[in-house]
């Protein structure tokens, strides 16, 4: 009998699965080059969908007492088909997934698992239960290890403009060499400028610590299939606690007793730990007639484990990849949708769990004493809106949406300025970019209201800080010389830039009639404009920092 009671044939459902991951990781790719200006203030698409549908987000938002999101709301239809289906999120949707299966297939040779991901199983749990825990107290970390997020922003600041770099240094190289290269390196430019490019060059900071984060994540597939999925994911744990209660299941329940094929080709070893019974007690001494047989039933080596005939199918585990349908030659396995069914046991270990559940809340003091320690430094600017710290904090699941679209390439991860808590939340660096001020595209994709959606005129009026001069590097103060680029740059009206005219000592030591700027702190926004153009080398004459404005 087909799969869920389907007259379709196993290897048809294997085929269906395959193609749905890839459909799913297009469709994350496509919405990813989407969270893009395209001319307009305004994003067609719903570049947020797979966040929208994240029960782990969904979970910490509501433990953190944030103010609801009417789109976050949408993950309860998976949580509603993870009951009924069972963890088909990991196996058919998640584009991480599907990107670790892609790499192991290009990077590594196939062979066995070592066993490791399935001994550590139990892991992804206890982390999920120290991320929820420590929620409660506002401090909202599961943005760090969300496949989702995880994916997003390596994305972002790695590979896409790693991507744009090249192409861009590529179609340099084949222009200079003239025609007929050019025939057709520069129709493929266009092209490819015109779909897939960003609407400028863009450059991150940490793009070597991201980068070395998913490298590890890809290199554990070569000690375990999808060992991330099966030891450290919190969003597979969460979708595993759930499908323990699926109506989707297996049939037969355990293994064969002949037969222990399906414990060596499920990839998540859903059956038992494993699916693998001790090692083998060593071969009896040879007959007297001296046949050979070794000591081992069904003439396994003696020695190695082999799949235990009692091994249950753990429907936590199971992603319902489906290889064990096909591949099964005596077409035993089925998958039927029963009310009531056996559940392989999930245990957890009840001290594991406090342990877990109290090492969460014991995270919040010191990740947060070490942030009060640092204090947020003076030129920490945040994303307009987001300018209450705690708020931002506790609502900011590190996405690196707000990043890849910002319109300047002003937005950048944060490391160490707001202490541990911090790690890749946004700032506005304005040497690096400045907040246009006709942009909202960042409100527009935050999935959790941490950077707010606000109309434009809401936004031009929101402070971010306050820029101030730095007379000894500024050109007029410290040269003699006029320089109007600050005030020429400054978007608001009345500006928050004006000139004093006072005669001062130019290089030669003459005294002349010098226009000074002067920033007006009750008018400044904050956007940094004037200090993105600064034309004084290294750090500008004009900086914006913290406002006591946002402070207080």
């Amino acid at each position: 009998m087909a799969a869920a009671g389907f007259s379709i044939s196993s290897a048809t459902w294997v085929r269906l699965r395959r193609g749905t991951q890839i459909f799913f990781f297009l469709l994350f790719v496509w919405l990813f080059l989407k969270a893009e200006y395209h001319g307009q203030d305004f994003l067609a698409w719903p570049v947020d969908l797979f966040f929208r549908f994240d029960p782990l987000i969904l979970a910490a938002h509501l433990l953190t007492r944030s103010p609801v999101v009417a789109g976050l709301w949408w993950a309860l239809v998976f949580v509603a088909l993870t009951f009924i289906l069972g963890r088909f999120f990991c196996g058919w949707v998640c584009p991480l997934g599907t990107a670790l299966d892609g790499c192991r297939r290009l990077l590594f040779a196939s062979r066995p698992d070592r066993g490791v991901a399935a001994r550590w199983r139990r892991a992804k749990y206890y982390i999920l239960f120290g991320l929820l825990a420590a929620a409660p107290f506002s401090l909202n970390l599961v943005g760090l290890l969300d496949p989702l997020s995880l994916l997003y922003r390596t994305l972002a600041i790695v590979f896409y403009p790693a991507f744009g770099y090249g192409v861009e240094k590529a179609g340099l190289v084949l222009y200079r060499l003239g025609p007929p290269i050019t025939y057709l390196s520069e129709p493929m430019y266009r092209f490819i400028k015109a779909t897939v490019l960003p609407f400028r060059v863009l450059v991150y900071l940490l793009p070597v610590f991201t980068f070395v984060l998913f490298a590890l994540i890809v290199a554990a597939e070569r000690v375990d299939q999808r060992f991330w999925c099966r030891a450290l994911c919190p969003l597979g744990a969460l979708y595993g606690l759930m499908a323990r209660f699926s109506l989707l299941r297996r049939s037969p329940y355990a293994l064969c007793p002949d037969c222990g094929d399906c414990a060596e080709l499920c990839k998540m070893a859903a059956f038992g730990e494993g699916g693998l019974r001790p090692a083998a007690p060593a071969p009896s001494p040879p007959s007297p007639a001296g046949d050979g047989e070794k000591g081992v039933e069904g003439g396994q080596e003696a020695g190695l484990p082999g799949p235990h005939p009692q091994a249950k199918h753990n429907t936590s585990e199971c992603q319902l990849c489906l290889r064990c349908l096909a591949e099964c030659e005596q077409g035993r396995v089925s998958f039927t949708f029963r009310a009531k069914a056996g559940r392989a046991p999930l245990d957890l270990g009840r001290r594991q769990v406090v342990t877990s559940l109290v090492a969460g809340v014991a995270l919040v003091p010191l990740v947060r004493l070490g942030s009060l320690a640092r204090r947020p430094e003076e030129y920490l600017i945040r994303p307009p809106g987001a300018q209450d710290e705690a708020e931002l904090l506790s609502r900011c699941i590190r996405c690196g949406q707000c990043l890849k679209v910002c319109l300047t390439n002003a937005l950048q991860p944060v490391l160490w300025e707001a202490g541990l808590e911090g790690l890749y939340t946004p700032r506005l660096v304005p040497r690096m970019g400045y907040c246009d001020y006709s942009c909202t595209l960042c409100g527009q994709v935050c999935p959790t209201g941490a950077i707010p959606r606000l109309s434009l005129a809401e936004k031009q009026t929101v402070v971010l800080g306050t820029a101030t001069i730095d007379r000894s590097r500024c050109i007029p103060y410290s040269e003699g010389t006029d320089c109007l680029v600050c005030e020429e740059h400054c978007p608001v009206a009345p500006k928050a830039i004006t000139f004093n005219v006072a005669e001062v000592l130019n290089t030669r030591g003459d005294k002349m009639p010098v226009k000074l700027p002067v920033v007006h702190p009750e008018r400044c926004i904050g956007c940094g404009h004037c200090e993105y153009v600064c034309p004084v080398g290294g750090a500008a004459a004009i900086r914006v920092k913290r406002s006591l404005r946002v402070e207080i």
